[in-house]
């Protein structure tokens, strides 16, 4: 199921407590400037043994990047094209408004992030949502829709399995944070997807809630856990792609050896991650999702009808988190 930062594939997403959500900064392998792309398993890495020191390139950085530009090439394409709008002047920020059963609730959407900006441009102007659910909502986290089967409103069925069928490369930058009214992808797991690429068309708008700082320390040990865990995901994909007979049982030990020692040399070789004072400041004022800082994508924020988002968040849902009564996506539309 596709969720705020996780997808466990057709399976339920196990990441359903704010305090069990996938957590990663932005600050983590600051390798790249600007901008903070997740390490992908086609990293060139070696171990030397001898010394037991890691050696990582920075080939994906530039696969990612020619990747986001033939991506957004594409994108720009359909957008010139599709359903007869006139093209956005790129000077001028966009703005969509998404009208609901509960009200209106208007993002700006973010130039620093154009793969996930356009992609939700093109689908908006196509009516892509309308009729479409916000399927799974939980009160202080997150009001998450966007699967095209949802359209079918069919009673007490578990929806959100369904991204559209692609993905759109991650567009990951540190100084976008998640708090309260931020713009939000949904992607699988880092165990099958290191490289945090986003669902095609599932979004969520982050509610979150107010924090303290003991909260937040607790949130910071959480990221560095979560860090833990994904960097052991890349290096157990990279070893099997360069091992594949790694994969059955009777190497199981040997693939789970090599990736924790690859594991233990990279963090002894990076800082402890913490949240920046200034994020802090406003989890503590205004609120948000922190511990999914730096692994999802945020590519827009609202800037009307936070309060919309709110009454979203509050409304009585089911064991699986879609609402009793259904909040269904009436139109979309852009404009600047």
């Amino acid at each position: 199921m596709l969720a705020f930062g996780a997808w466990d594939g057709l399976e339920r997403c196990s990441h359903l407590d704010p305090s069990d959500a996938p957590v990663c900064t932005a600050t983590i392998l600051p390798l790249a400037p600007e901008r903070c792309y997740p390490l992908h398993p086609s990293d060139a890495l070696t171990r030397t043994k001898s010394n037991q020191i890691i050696r990582l390139t920075l080939n994906y950085y530039n696969d990612m990047r020619k990747t986001s530009l033939l991506t957004l090439a594409m994108v720009s394409l359909l957008l010139g094209t599709s359903c007869g709008e006139k093209k956005l002047d790129p000077t001028k920020p966009v703005y969509v408004k998404v009208e609901t059963t509960m009200g209106d609730v208007t993002v700006r959407l973010y130039d620093e992030t154009p793969l996930h900006r356009d992609n939700f441009i093109r689908l908006c102007q196509e009516n892509a949502y309308e009729g479409v659910l916000f399927h799974r909502i939980i009160k202080e986290f997150v009001v998450q829709g966007g699967d095209p089967d949802s359209r079918a409103h069919e009673p007490g069925k578990l929806y959100g399995e369904n991204g559209g069928g692609y993905t759109v490369p991650a567009e990951i930058l540190p100084h976008y944070f998640n708090k309260r009214g931020a713009l939000i992808d949904a992607k699988e797991g880092d165990d099958v997807n290191p490289e945090r690429a986003s669902a095609g068309t599932q979004f969520c708008f982050v509610q979150g809630k107010v924090w303290d700082d003991a909260g937040l320390d607790g949130i910071e040990n959480r990221i560095n856990q979560i860090r833990e865990a994904w960097l052991y995901s890349i290096f157990r994909h990279r070893l099997l792609e360069q091992h594949p007979d790694w994969a059955s049982e009777e190497n199981a030990e040997t693939l789970h050896m090599e990736a924790t020692l690859l594991l233990q040399d990279t963090l002894a070789t990076l800082p402890r991650v913490v949240i920046p004072k200034e994020h802090r400041e406003v989890y503590k004022t205004i609120g948000g999702t922190p511990h999914l800082d730096g692994s999802v994508t945020i590519f827009g924020e609202v800037v009307e009808g936070l309060d919309i988002v709110e009454k979203m968040s509050l409304v009585e849902t089911d064991g699986n988190d879609r609402p009793v009564k259904d909040v269904v996506i009436e139109g979309t539309e852009v404009f600047q």
